[in-house]
């Protein structure tokens, strides 16, 4: 594996993972769209299904799969949360990049999806919460934090290749 994003949910994982995956020639592995792609379900499907407790494992199970990926992996939002993966997360041997957006960024881009079981039935305080309630699993993950409001994801791609150069 070449690097691990994590980050709050909108924070840009998937679309930032795309372009460091064009710009260093890596496949890159979607934790979120590997859990929808063996399960045949959505994750709003299979939270409706197994609740959140329920997909936190499928999502363990795929993160334990995956974790040997050749590649760039993008987590979900709430991987780091469970104990078992932070440790995962954090004795795979590559850097684990977080990448962070604001609570009102987070909304604005929350507000142009549908897909998001927790994040799109909260409004900006209560994203602000659950980024504070998180923020302490990313921290014991992540070996360097990247802003990503008011930013394109070239420049956010760059900075990334950058650091990992040093």
């Amino acid at each position: 594996m070449k690097l691990i994003l994590i980050g709050f949910m909108g924070s840009g994982k998937t679309t930032i993972s795309q372009f460091l995956g064009q710009q260093l020639a890596e496949p890159v592995l979607d934790l979120d769209r590997e859990i929808e792609r063996q399960q045949q379900q959505t994750i709003p499907q299979i939270f409706a299904q197994s609740g959140e407790k329920g997909f936190r494992q499928i999502e363990h199970d795929v993160l334990q799969q995956s974790i040997g990926f050749s590649g760039i992996l993008a987590t979900g939002g709430g991987t780091p949360l469970r104990a078992d993966n932070l440790q995962l997360l954090r004795q795979a041997g590559v850097p684990v990049i977080l990448l962070v957006a604001s609570p009102a960024e987070t909304y604005r881009r929350l507000q142009q999806q549908d897909n998001r079981p927790l994040g799109n039935k909260l409004d900006v305080a209560g994203i602000r919460q659950l980024q504070r309630d998180r923020q302490p699993f990313y921290d014991r993950c992540a070996d360097v934090s990247i802003m990503t409001d008011d930013r394109t994801p070239a420049e956010i791609t760059q900075e990334i290749i950058k650091y990992l150069q040093k």
